[in-house]
């Protein structure tokens, strides 16, 4: 069984956050799955993001939460993608497992997904707009994409040169 017990964000060099994670099962559960939402919902609020994937804190397994309205608990566990849009929208996106960093990155402007839910109960739902690039976004966490790699190499570098500068900012404004 997995520990539940204080989840934290894992570094942005963690393994994990490479590799593709493995189905949640439901007949035999690596945890309780309801409780799992929960953990993985306060992990997500206390970080203030709008969604966190199991493997951003470690926990190689195919379920992610987002936020929604109520901010409540909404997982959705063992997704697929049934259709998406061909529109894609650029926007600015960050990311937990990689605090100050922010780039452009173009998602469709909607996402059909197949999942279940902490019940174990399957669904499916279109989500829109910012929902989908949040689901999106938590869908390719589980596969091992990272939005690092969802732009061109031009847009990374000058991203990654504004966090080096947003860095050396916040530490200078913490030896104040």
């Amino acid at each position: 069984m997995i520990d539940l017990n204080e989840l934290k964000l894992v570094a942005e060099n963690h393994p994990v956050l490479l590799s593709e994670q493995k189905d949640f099962n439901f007949e035999n559960p690596q945890c309780d799955p309801i409780e799992l939402a929960q953990r993985l919902h306060q992990c997500m609020v206390r970080s203030d993001g709008l969604g966190l994937s199991a493997c951003q804190v470690g926990l190689p397994i195919k379920v992610f939460v987002i936020r929604t309205e109520e901010d409540k608990p909404f997982a959705l566990f063992n997704p697929k993608i049934i259709s998406e849009s061909e529109n894609l929208i650029s926007m600015k996106e960050g990311c937990l497992s990689f605090p100050l960093l922010y780039m452009n990155v173009k998602r469709p402007d909607f996402v059909r997904l197949r999942y279940q839910n902490e019940k174990g109960e399957t669904n499916t739902e279109r989500f829109i707009g910012m929902t989908a690039r949040v689901v999106l976004h938590e869908f390719d966490h589980m596969n091992g994409v990272l939005f690092l790699e969802k732009v061109s190499r031009m847009e990374k570098d000058r991203s990654l040169r504004k966090r080096a500068i947003l860095k050396r900012k916040v530490k200078k404004i913490a030896k104040k």
